[in-house]
Formats: C-alpha cells, sequence, structure tokens
C-alpha cells in the first residue's frame, strides 16, 4: 500500500506552508532559513539495507532508526527506501526545520558538542535533529508542532548577541540592555 497520499509533495502547489512561515517571515536569510518544506523521509528497521543517492544524507538515531534527509520526492524516496527492506515514510510534514548561520546561537542554545553533528539531541528545551549545511550553516529540526518557538528561540538569541535577525538596523546600533530597538519609550510613544 502506497502512503504517497500523506506526503506534502503530492498536495497541490499553493496548498502547504511551512510551520515556521509567521515565525521567519521578517528574519534576514542572510542570518536564518527555513528548510521545513525540504524532503525528509523517516527509516526505521533495517537502516542497514539503505544506500542514500546523490544529493541525500542519511542521519542515523540508533541502529534501527534514521532519518534521510533528500533533494528528491520524498514519498518516491520512502518507496524506494521500502522496497530495500526497510520502513520509511515522508516525515516532511512532521519536522520543522531551520538553516542557521551563527555558531554562537548553536552554543547558546544546545550543550552538544558541534564537531559531532549530524546528531541528535537538546535545542532550546526541546529534542532536534541537527546536519551540517553544504554552505557551513547549522540545519535543525524539531516536530513541526514546537517549529514557532523554536524559531523564536533562535531569533532571541540573535538579538541577545547583539545581532539584529530582522536586518531592520545597522550593525552599529546597539540592541544590547537598556536600549530599545523600536524606537519607543516606555508609555509606547515614538522618540
Amino acid at each position: 500500500m502506497s502512503r504517497a497520499f500523506l506526503s506534502p509533495s503530492r498536495c497541490a502547489e499553493g496548498t502547504v506552508t511551512s510551520p515556521l512561515l509567521r515565525a521567519l517571515e521578517d528574519a534576514d536569510p542572510a542570518v536564518v532559513r527555513d528548510l521545513s518544506l525540504e524532503g525528509i523521509a523517516e527509516l526505521r528497521g533495517n537502516v542497514d539495507a539503505v544506500t542514500p543517492s546523490a544529493g541525500e544524507e542519511l542521519v542515523r538515531l540508533s541502529p534501527r532508526r534514521a532519518f534521510l534527509f533528500t533533494d528528491d520526492d520524498p514519498a518516491e524516496v520512502a518507496e524506494r527506501v521500502r522496497s530495500a527492506g526497510a520502513l520509511a515514510y515522508d516525515a516532511t510534514g512532521a519536522l520543522a526545520g531551520m538553516a542557521i548561520a551563527s555558531e554562537q546561537v548553536m552554543r547558546r542554545l544546545t550543550d552538544l558538542e558541534l564537531d559531532q553533528i549530524p546528531t541528535a539531541g537538546p535545542f532550546a528545551h526541546v529534542t532536534a535533529i541537527f546536519r551540517r549545511g553544504a554552505d557551513g550553516w547549522f540545519n535543525v529540526y524539531v516536530q513541526q508542532e514546537l517549529g514557532h518557538y523554536v524559531a523564536e528561540a533562535v531569533l532571541d538569541a540573535l538579538v541577545g548577541l547583539g545581532s539584529d535577525p530582522w536586518g531592520l538596523t545597522p550593525a552599529s546600533v546597539d540592541i544590547g540592555v537598556g536600549s530599545d530597538p523600536t524606537g519607543l519609550t516606555p508609555d509606547g510613544a515614538a522618540t
């Protein structure tokens, strides 16, 4: 039985949106990017029977569980993996993903050794899967229900480190403690 009907790749164009759309819509893509609609297949069982194709990365969580990140149609990848002897389904809709440029943000939100990526572990107090992108960015995936919270934690960490994740202020503007990047006084009037 095909499970392709569960795949976001099988939906009509324009009907699928990222769980991070609102959280990251104004974020500067030079700092953090949404990866939520990129293809992911979850694998269970005989993971050793799976050989990743070009454009795919296999991230093992245990000897019998892994995620296969792919540039291809994840429903077709899941079918291919099942024919190789492992259980697989398209997990694209189950996870929210983001690419983060800042190593400092990563160190602030996880205590994992970043040179051990790809791996899984805590990130902003939730379980996440970590990969390293070809561009050197950190790719982080969490349950889609927690994606908005994690995106806000990333943006807050960027602000706490003196960065402007929205690209609104010049880098020379101090947005640290005691300053107000909104330009409003405590009573809400413009300064």
